[in-house]
């Protein structure tokens, strides 16, 4: 597990490590710059010239003392000072007195000269306003220069919480970032803006973080030890039994997606429930699932009253329909199960007219809806979601009693506690038809396993990122379809 931070709760941190722990903030600079370094020289094996473009701030700091290293490796290296703040740190008064020590002259332009990497150490984190003046200037020229960027700790001019542009942004092909990644890297313009994150150690204690207590974390792949064990004195109904409620007439292709990611978790026995136009497609697709299929109201209501006494674990909504037969089979699983359900898809549509339904429920359950869809199940515009996604998420699982994934390029999960679990791992080919039928099927496999609602749905959505990854590094981005990240489970969630 992996915290992500916040503007504030980083300032935090950074000010318990020098002034509680009492490491100095000139040894955090120079653990930092020598961080810098490393990733310059790798980026830049031929030595070519390098420019670091700094103000007078602790991120100038950074800058400033990246370019005495460099030059001590034998580096060209320019540095331009904006000279744009009224007042300077003192961190960086420290540097800019060592350089001068050096005889090394700083710029008072960006000399125009070719580049093979530029380094922006302008701004930080702290940084609040919109960027204007001389830095605004030097943001636009730097943006118009070729050559290998380079951000320290975030790019200058992106908000470190929301990831917004103040003004104007450096655009950086990879920014190198210190103890814990920002939360502003992974929404808004930081997630185009930041380029390839680099997060490096340079000693900040674990005591800080604790000290600060981050509320949003994200799982690395050690989290994968909270997969469901299995045991060799088994069979299939060791591993639960999940039904799955799905495919409205001739819609069978959600009902299979969700169907076969379920059994790739290792549950034990999925059984299908759908329309009767559905059943020969299915059967050839996936002979391994059960079947049961209606036609008709009462045979709609005979599925949902099987699947109440089979299941452990009940997927409602991937193609199901919005019609009175469908608003039925969900007010009865609402009222009458004890089974954990995983609402998707068409389940919250119907719950976006019906809410009342899922206030009244006793049911455990999860719900994953999508930005739109979560738009339509509290009447709020996504742009306003998507600026407050985080309380937003926590207040509705709160009031609801639910377990929330809300999905997006970075999904969170939330129950209503304090913290709230992101996903740091997944990419923009599982922006595909099908890829949220088949996180449905993974997190209730999770719940098959055994897992609770929170730890099925973080999990869940972990590994559903992860087999997004590896089918990704198989088929491309362009190419991936959903069942190209069910085919990506196994290798996830391989024994070792």
């Amino acid at each position: 597990m992996k915290y992500i931070v916040t503007k504030k709760e980083m300032q935090a941190i950074d000010a318990y490590a020098v002034d509680k722990v009492g490491i100095p903030a000139a040894v955090l600079m120079e653990r930092a710059a020598l961080q810098i370094a490393a990733e310059v020289e790798r980026l830049n094996p031929t030595g070519g010239r390098i420019l670091i473009v700094v103000e007078g701030g602790n991120n100038g700091g950074d800058g400033l003392a990246l370019a005495r290293i460099l030059l001590g490796k034998g580096y060209m290296v320019d540095v331009y000072y904006i000279a744009g703040f009224t007042r300077i740190t003192k961190q960086f008064q420290l540097q800019k007195e060592i350089m001068f020590n050096m005889g090394v002259r700083l710029r008072k332009a960006i000399p125009n000269k070719d580049y093979s990497v530029i380094v922006d150490g302008i701004f930080g984190v702290g940084l609040s306003r919109p960027v204007d003046g001389p830095q605004k200037k030097a943001i636009e020229t730097l943006n118009q220069m070729s050559g290998v960027k380079i951000a320290i700790d975030i790019p200058s001019g992106i908000d470190a919480t929301t990831g917004d542009i103040l003004g104007i942004a450096f655009k950086a092909d990879y920014t190198v970032t210190f103890g814990l990644k920002k939360l502003g890297m992974f929404f808004s313009d930081g997630i185009d803006y930041c380029g390839k994150i680099i997060c490096k150690d340079i000693g900040l204690p674990e005591q800080a973080v604790k000290a600060v207590k981050p509320k949003i974390y994200a799982y690395d792949k050690t989290d994968l030890d909270k997969l469901p064990k299995r045991i060799d004195n088994s069979n299939k109904g060791t591993y639960g039994k999940v039904a799955v409620i799905a495919g409205s007439k001739n819609m069978s292709g959600a009902a299979f997606l969700c169907s076969k990611a379920a059994y790739s978790t290792g549950v034990g026995l999925v059984k299908i429930y759908t329309h009767e136009s559905n059943r020969m497609i299915l059967q050839s697709q996936l002979p391994e699932a059960i079947m049961m299929t209606y036609n008709d109201y009462e045979g709609a209501l005979s599925c949902i009253e099987d699947a109440m006494k089979w299941a452990t674990v009940i997927v409602v909504g991937p193609g199901l329909g919005v019609d009175s037969t469908s608003e039925r089979m969900l007010y009865e699983l609402l009222m009458n199960t004890e089974v954990p359900l995983v609402l998707d898809a068409d389940a919250l549509n119907i719950l976006s007219n019906n809410i009342d339904l899922l206030e009244t429920s006793s049911a455990p359950v999860i719900m994953t809806p999508h930005m739109m869809e979560m738009s339509r199940l509290i009447q709020k515009k996504v742009s306003a979601i998507t600026k407050d996604r985080f309380s937003i998420a926590k207040q509705f699982a709160k009031k609801m009693g639910i377990t929330l994934v809300l999905k997006d390029a970075k999904s969170i999960v939330t129950n209503g506690g304090e913290q709230t679990y992101m996903s740091l791992a997944g990419n923009n080919g599982m922006s595909t038809g099908g890829s949220g039928d088949v996180l449905a099927g993974i997190i209730a496999g999770m719940l098959a396993g055994g897992l609770s609602l929170t730890d099925a749905a973080m999990l869940g959505t972990y590994i559903h990122c992860l087999a997004g990854d590896v089918a990704a590094e198989r088929k491309g981005k362009y190419a991936m379809l959903a069942s190209d990240i069910i085919a990506g489970i196994g290798e996830v969630m391989r024994d070792e």
